[in-house]
């Protein structure tokens, strides 16, 4: 006989033990089965679509250049006796920059003078002579009406008088010719000291003291770069490039925007001032010029520069948060909650602002677009909404 016919109670219990095990286990696995079909509902952000003008900007990078710059030279030669200003200096309209050994232009302006004092002397000696002959000439003409002299006389007084008036002419002639060589020498000692064409800041300082200048420097070679160099930098130029697909839309006039790594937070304001009618052969690209005032002077030559140019603005445009774009190769889509449930739409975008973008085709406006958790979903899952904002505080 075996144990379990010995023990039957024993065997009663062992088969209900195993037989609540069995349906433990079938049960378990039915509600898995259960979970594995049903699918699980995702939280998502949505935000409405807005209707609101919406401004076209181009945007583009470019350096900031300052208004005028100008390379000094000297106009004389000489040896450079004293340095005014130096790197960094703001310097006004006309102040003295630069002073060149003025020691040779002042003997010459002396010499000018008195060469001029001589010429005079021998016009005013002239002037007597002539007026000697004019006197003669005159009692000839007197005298030859009651025949007291000649004919021979009163044309040899004539002779005289026009040769008397001559040689004034040719002494005036002199004199006039040193009145131009006082002037230049004038012109030359005050060329020596070189003064600031306008106001800005010396932004190079090349040469020192006692170096030898050259007025044929400035005239032969472009490649020097002169004594110092002189930066207006009250207003301000940004050179843009604009890409030719862009060029029907860029207008002088129109307002642009900078924005300056050195000041991340401040927007400047500026208008478009020139346009260069030629494109670049080499880019393609027409250069277009910005200029943008700068009293305060924060903004510097060479500095880098966002540039956007308001070329125009769309009424009642309507527009999406730009995190609501998936894009898919050349296909652009936004999923919208329709029934509970998420509904891919293919859309045409447009123009762009900030974190907004224009939508030309593909939506009404009365959709619940999804922003955050966009990338979780696909057609027709089931969404459980909140407003955008109400998830980035979660977050």
């Amino acid at each position: 006989m075996s144990p379990l016919s010995r023990h039957p109670l024993i065997a009663l219990g062992t088969l209900v033990f195993f037989a609540v095990i069995g349906l433990v286990v079938f049960r378990l696995s039915t509600e898995t089965k259960a979970d594995a079909l049903k699918p699980r509902v995702i939280t998502v952000g949505v935000a409405s679509p807005i209707r609101q003008n919406l401004d076209i900007r181009l945007a583009y990078t470019a350096d900031i250049s300052p208004n005028q710059i100008v390379n000094i030279f000297s106009r004389v030669d000489g040896y450079i006796i004293k340095l005014h200003v130096d790197k960094g200096d703001f310097v006004k309209t006309n102040q003295l920059l630069v002073e060149i050994d003025h020691t040779d232009y002042h003997h010459a302006v002396n010499q000018a003078k008195a060469n001029l004092s001589a010429a005079k002397a021998k016009v005013a000696q002239q002037d007597a002579v002539v007026r000697n002959a004019k006197l003669t000439f005159d009692r000839m003409q007197t005298l030859i009406k009651d025949q007291f002299v000649s004919q021979q006389d009163l044309d040899t007084a004539q002779v005289n008088l026009d040769a008397a008036r001559a040689a004034q002419d040719s002494l005036q002639a002199q004199v006039n010719q040193m009145e131009v060589a006082l002037a230049q020498s004038e012109t030359n000692l005050t060329y020596s000291y070189i003064r600031a064409p306008f106001a800005g800041y010396i932004a190079e300082r090349n040469l020192d003291t006692g170096a030898y200048v050259s007025s044929a420097t400035a005239s032969t070679s472009t490649m020097s770069r002169g004594i110092m160099s002189l930066h207006d930098i009250n207003t301000v130029r940004i050179l843009v490039e604009v890409v030719e697909r862009d060029i029907p839309l860029v207008k002088v006039g129109q307002k642009a925007e900078l924005r300056a790594e050195a000041y991340p937070d401040h927007v400047f304001e500026g208008t478009v001032s020139r346009i260069v009618q030629a494109l670049n052969r080499a880019t393609r690209t027409m250069t277009v010029e910005v200029d943008l005032p700068n009293g305060d002077r924060r903004l510097k030559g060479g500095m880098f520069a966002r540039v956007e140019i308001l070329v125009g603005t769309h009424h009642q445009a309507l527009q999406v948060p730009l995190d609501a774009i998936s894009r898919l190769e050349d296909t652009q889509y936004v999923y919208v909650v329709q029934d509970g449930r998420a509904k891919r739409i293919e859309v045409e975008v447009g123009a762009r602002s900030e974190n907004r973008i224009e939508i030309i085709k593909g939506l009404t406006g009365d959709e619940l677009v999804i922003v955050s958790g966009k990338d979780l979903v696909h057609d027709g899952r089931p969404v459980q909404t909140q407003p955008l904002d109400a998830v980035k505080r979660e977050r």
